[in-house]
């Protein structure tokens, strides 16, 4: 049985740059699908630091050239920093008539600004999605940046088309290693997924076809202009983000505290209103009211609640006058 083939692409060493095999591999891999109304979904993971994010620009970056389109023209457009900006971005991509010929979305990773069951269920949904819009309105390659491919379902796992892991040398270029990916179900009962390296002729100037399996595709950086503006972007919307979560864990302790010095007060009131109660709770020393020990259990109180206590009594007091704890008077005498 011969092997299955993913691409078919000419290519002369002697003319040819590395880019330009890229490049045409990823012609025939990606933007032909589209053409034969083929959604592609590509899954691209990595550690932190290994070029990821540049990665998926520069793979925008040729498949649209490949269309004879300009990233910086739609680097906003096609990019999603934040789960926030999906709904908008997706419908902008499939029904805007002016983005036509723009078939490309990228959604980065998110998952250190929302809690990882959302962002499972966030790439789980979007993926969904892009795979029924694909069928009915427009084909898309759909790019997901993760660092984990469990960020999905094993069930969205079987529509990825391409699995992509990323590392880059010290000094060098990023290499990415590029899976084709497929359902072994030769058990119906328990089908499983697998992976293997992309694979395809190369076809010389004679026309004679070499079998090639390329252990990875050198890719280029994008321009400074581009990834300095990537960036910005990106950590603009991430921080927007941050400052959400920030505020809302702000607002929350401002509603503890609140709620620690209603109570605080409430007591302190209590006692100044009815000093005749003042010796089951403490007495003065020094010119200042302190608590007894087992006031602390009586009205569960931390620490620093005792000395809020304390110090709202001594200043009560003062006002009105009350210097010492009025003395008890004796039912025996």
């Amino acid at each position: 049985m011969g092997q299955y083939i993913d691409f078919a692409v000419r290519y002369n060493p002697d003319v040819d740059s590395p880019r330009d095999l890229t490049k045409r591999i990823l012609y025939s891999l990606i933007v032909k699908r589209t053409k034969y109304n083929k959604p592609t979904i590509i899954f691209i993971s990595a550690d932190s630091g290994e070029g990821k994010s540049w990665t998926g620009l520069a793979i925008e970056e040729i498949l649209l050239e490949i269309q004879n389109l300009k990233l910086k023209d739609y680097l906003d457009v096609i990019n999603i920093y934040t789960p926030l900006e999906y709904p908008t971005k997706i419908n902008n991509i499939l029904f805007n008539k002016d983005l036509k010929k723009v078939n490309i979305i990228c959604i980065h990773e998110s998952r250190e600004l929302i809690r990882s069951k959302d962002w499972y269920k966030f790439i789980t949904q979007a993926i969904s999605d892009v795979n029924a819009m694909s069928r009915s309105v427009k084909r898309i390659c759909f790019i997901i940046i993760s660092q984990f491919v469990r960020d999905i379902t094993l069930d969205v796992r079987y529509t990825l088309n391409y699995y992509m892991t990323v590392y880059r040398p010290l000094g060098q270029k990023a290499r990415v290693k590029m899976f084709r990916l497929w359902k072994d179900d030769s058990s119906l009962e328990r089908p499983i997924l697998r992976k293997r390296f992309i694979r395809g002729y190369l076809i010389d100037e004679k026309n004679h076809y070499r079998l090639y399996i390329p252990q990875y595709l050198e890719i280029t950086k994008p321009v400074k202009e581009i990834t300095d503006y990537f960036d910005n972007k990106d950590t603009e919307a991430k921080a927007k983000i941050i400052r959400m979560k920030l505020e809302k864990v702000l607002q929350q302790m401002k509603i503890e505290l609140e709620v620690i010095n209603r109570k605080v007060d409430a007591i302190a009131q209590f006692y100044s209103d009815h000093p005749e109660n003042l010796h089951l709770i403490g007495k003065h020393i020094r010119n200042k009211f302190m608590v007894k020990p087992e006031v602390k259990v009586m009205h569960d109180l931390t620490d620093q609640e005792v000395i809020e206590l304390q110090e709202q009594l001594t200043e009560k007091l003062r006002e009105k006058k009350i210097t010492q704890v009025p003395e008890i008077e004796n039912k025996n005498d």
